[in-house]
């Protein structure tokens, strides 16, 4: 009997954890939304841009058009039309729910985002994952080589090694594979599909 009344117990803590969780993301994801319906569009591509570090060929890409086109609506010269200004506050939203980093972003909507980019990030991406990771292997290999197992603690350390390979095998494809830079047929004059004068 008691232990029927421990299992229902934790079963309902579990439900309320789930719920609870479920509620906190839902109620930051109608706060993000009420953020950016409040800012305006050239407000919002500043974001990306600070976001980028400048990039504004990585920012055209994620929106589909022309880096002098973001730089216009940017710095106030045009305005987005209403379809376009729709899609900045989609990218924007998508920014903000993923911690304003904006390589969370480009692996979610950068079509040049590669399988070195998912390497090179992923420390950033899941820090806890990754630095959990490799203390966990280093205490292993400690202790392994500590109880004279010295196959296993060699085993553990070339899985280390391993990694620093795969890392700089990334380093590599990224600057041989980074993207190639934009056509832009929109420097002097307006993409009427993207932009209008105020």
């Amino acid at each position: 009997m008691k232990s029927k009344v421990l299992h229902i117990v934790i079963i309902a803590l579990c439900i309320m954890t789930v719920s609870s969780c479920s509620k906190d993301e839902s109620e930051k994801r109608i706060e993000f939304a009420k953020i950016v319906e409040s800012r305006t569009s050239q407000d919002l591509l500043n974001d990306l841009y600070v976001g980028s570090d400048a990039d504004v060929e990585a920012i055209a890409r994620i929106m589909n058009v022309t880096p002098s086109s973001i730089e216009r609506i940017r710095n106030g010269e045009t305005e987005p039309t209403a379809q376009f200004e729709e899609r900045i506050r989609e990218v924007s939203l998508y920014y903000m729910q993923n911690d304003q980093s904006f390589s969370k972003l480009q692996s979610i909507v950068d079509p040049e985002y590669g399988w070195y980019d998912s390497i090179l990030n992923f420390p950033s991406h899941h820090p806890w994952w990754f630095w959990l990771g490799n203390a966990l292997l280093i205490i292993l290999s400690f202790i392994a080589g500590f109880l004279g197992l010295l196959p296993i603690s060699a085993f553990f350390g070339f899985i280390t090694i391993g990694e620093l390979i795969v890392g700089c095998v990334a380093w590599v494809a990224s600057l041989i594979c980074s993207p190639k830079a934009m056509q832009d047929s929109y420097v002097d004059s307006i993409n009427p599909t993207i932009e209008q004068i105020k």
